[in-house]
């Protein structure tokens, strides 16, 4: 939400300006119009100043991001360092952290005007690439498109100075070598390095041992090579672990480590290694409806036969043997590199009766998970709220975008004529009666950057509490709350505590949802002692925090309108929310 602060009285008569003439006094509403229009044509007039003051906002804004994005990155890896482990990989990004801190430190004491765009880029190319890459190599990884994960994995390694990723490079390579049948490399490498200790080394070893389907021998290596402080510092190695206990039946193990290592796969690779133990605990439990929403969740991203093959495993467990077998035989007949071995051994043995071998301990833990998955689906899934069914986030997206497009057409996104013509809030103009204000300025944005910024908050925020509420209750929180925001912003201006006298933006509905996100992981939190609802409760109350910060230090924000926003939808949240 952005606002302009322009009295007409301290502006310069222009005979020139045509809409600077003397008003006609006999006409209440055109002596409003016309001081308005004076106003808006004199900020057009100062127009070249304004975009340098709009660039140095931009300015700002990356320093905030640079200097915040690479204080936690060091603070959280100091935390973490003292993990073996991965020490060496978590230090390679507090090095780089703290190198493009201190350039953009430098560059704000040398050139303070050029320092956020600097210093935005370095964190761009150094720290967001590797990040987003990082994650897409791993997802290409899960998809077993090792080649591809290679690839892009040697790309990387020239943006970031973790030796793991060229080590993860050559062993997505040997996996590629495999998948396609040539096992010489394969067993070379497990006779050379049985016992060592290195991370990539063991997850080598444990990914030969799963392509040929040899569990017996995975577990024993695990159980009798592998440390206990290793393990537990190895959320892969620990999948790999379950994985084996449960293709070799013996269920109340599976469910007694997954239970003992839940909180480190929670913690790990943003809860995804966490949806993959659980993932096998179902299927092997028989249970295809938590399968099922694990697939169309979370892990949303596996390929087709990869979720045949585990919705295959559930019906399997659960008794409807000859369904499983002729799903596993169709998958096997068109995917022979990689789950030939796997659906050999499945069919070659009896399938275990959960029932018949589940105590009741293992049981409870179930009934435990089950729960936990409810809540994962509830209060975390992100990319399953990323999706295409947040129709009513894409309408309202597709609504800002086709207003904009207006006011380019009738003259400019960042002519002040124009966007008072398309309905921007003047306090003024809303308390003598054109309340309609209050609702179009929503719709407007100055400028590109301020409708990419409130676009990709919706399009990030939007759809989570979307899910929640459902699609009308989702609208009227969005309007209430945007709507609302500029009562205040109108109210505050009258009454002599706020300056704003031209605002436009969605702000104040973005900043609705961000409070309605809170009510919905707060009402988690007590209601339903979810830690997921928790732990995202904490990190939106950081949002809050470095927003309400942010809009102190920038005075072109409207501070009332965003606090304003943010209260009133964490109130319509708790009277909408149901569970």
């Amino acid at each position: 939400m952005s606002h302009f602060n322009i009295c007409a009285a301290t502006r310069p008569y222009n005979p020139y300006n045509p809409y600077n003439r003397e008003p006609d006094n006999s006409h209440n509403r055109d002596r409003v119009l016309d001081r308005v229009m004076v106003e808006k044509v004199d900020f057009a007039y100062f127009s070249q100043p304004d975009r340098q003051s709009l660039l140095m906002d931009i300015n700002q804004l990356l320093l905030w991001i640079v200097c915040t994005s690479c204080v936690l990155n060091i603070i959280v890896g100091i935390r973490r360092a003292s993990i073996s482990d991965s020490a060496v990989y978590i230090r390679s990004w507090m090095l780089v952290s703290g190198l493009v801190l201190a350039t953009t430190g430098v560059l704000y004491v040398l050139t303070p005007e050029n320092a956020g765009w600097i210093g935005g880029g370095l964190w761009g190319l150094l720290i967001l690439m590797p990040i987003l890459g990082f994650r897409l190599m791993n997802q290409l990884a899960y998809q077993e498109r090792f080649g591809a994960a290679s690839r892009l994995g040697k790309l990387l390694c020239w943006l970031h100075p973790a030796q793991n990723w060229r080590q993860f490079a050559e062993l997505l390579d040997t996996l590629e070598q495999l998948k396609q049948g040539s096992t010489t490399e394969a067993t070379a490498i497990i006779n050379r390095d049985k016992t060592t200790n290195r991370p990539l080394v063991r997850h080598t070893i444990a990914t030969l041992y799963k392509m040929e389907a040899r569990w017996q021998e995975l577990r024993e290596w695990i159980e009798t090579s592998v440390s206990q402080t290793a393990l537990e510092n190895d959320p892969r190695l620990i999948l790999y672990y379950l994985r084996a206990l449960g293709e070799m039946g013996d269920l109340n193990r599976v469910l007694a480590q997954l239970d003992q290592f839940e909180r480190i796969l929670e913690h790990s690779d943003r809860g995804i290694n966490q949806s993959q133990a659980y993932l096998f605990a179902f299927a092997f439990c028989g249970q295809k409806a938590q399968v099922v929403q694990l697939l169309t969740g979370p892990l949303a991203f596996y390929p087709n036969y990869i979720r045949q093959f585990w919705l295959a495993t559930a019906d399997w467990a659960a008794g409807d043997v000859e369904e499983a077998r002729q799903q596993l035989l169709a998958i096997s007949n068109r995917h022979t590199g990689l789950y030939r071995h796997a659906i050999e051994a499945r069919l070659s043995q009896s399938p275990v009766n959960p029932d018949a071998v589940l105590t009741q301990y293992s049981q409870q833990i179930l009934a435990r998970l089950t729960l936990n998955l409810q809540h994962q689906v509830r209060y975390g899934s992100r990319e399953r709220f990323l999706g295409s069914r947040a129709y009513t986030t894409w309408g309202i997206i597709g609504l800002n975008l086709i207003v904009f497009g207006l006011e380019i057409h009738f003259g400019g996104s960042e002519n002040p004529q124009v966007l008072y013509k398309l309905g921007a809030l003047v306090p003024e103009e809303v308390l003598d009666g054109a309340w309609w204000r209050l609702l179009t300025s929503t719709f407007l944005h100055f400028g590109f950057l301020h409708l990419l910024m409130n676009m990709l908050g919706l399009y990030i925020l939007g759809p989570f509490v979307e899910y929640a509420l459902s699609g009308w209750r989702y609208l009227l929180l969005y309007l209430s709350s945007g709507v609302g925001s500029m009562l205040v912003v109108s109210l505050a201006t009258h009454f002599g505590y706020s300056e704003a006298q031209f605002v436009v933006g969605a702000s104040g509905s973005v900043m609705g949802i961000v409070g309605a996100t809170a009510a919905i992981l707060l009402q988690g939190w007590r209601r339903e002692k979810s830690r997921l609802a928790s732990r995202r409760l904490r990190f939106i109350l950081f949002i809050i925090a470095f927003q309400v910060i942010f809009d102190l230090s920038i005075p072109q924000v409207s501070f009332t309108g965003h606090t304003s926003g943010l209260i009133i939808g964490f109130f319509v949240g708790l009277l909408l929310y149901h569970k």
